[in-house]
């Protein structure tokens, strides 16, 4: 699985060769650091050329979608484990 998440970081760089930020997702950096791209584990900053981060941050919403408009690569990963277990039907 690890060249899929490789690929998709780099086709999401677009050859930029960026800073890839990892948002506290330790299994995700040690996945992509083996990419070839440089990898940190931080918060969202506007001079990252791709953001890994879980769909339920809360912070920096606005400017996160800024950076996508704007060409910067978002990979966001969640479920939706609440809507099955919350549902009595």
């Amino acid at each position: 699985m690890a060249p899929f998440w490789q690929n998709a970081i780099h086709w999401l760089d677009e050859g930029r060769r960026g800073v890839v930020g990892v948002m506290n997702i330790d299994a995700a950096i040690n996945i992509l650091s083996k990419s070839g791209l440089k990898c940190e584990k931080t918060k969202f900053r506007k001079d990252l050329s791709v953001f890994v981060c879980k769909a339920y941050i809360t912070e920096h919403l606005e400017e996160i979608k800024n950076f996508v408009a704007e060409g910067g690569g978002l990979l966001i990963g969640g479920h939706a484990w609440y809507w099955p277990v919350g549902r009595n039907n």
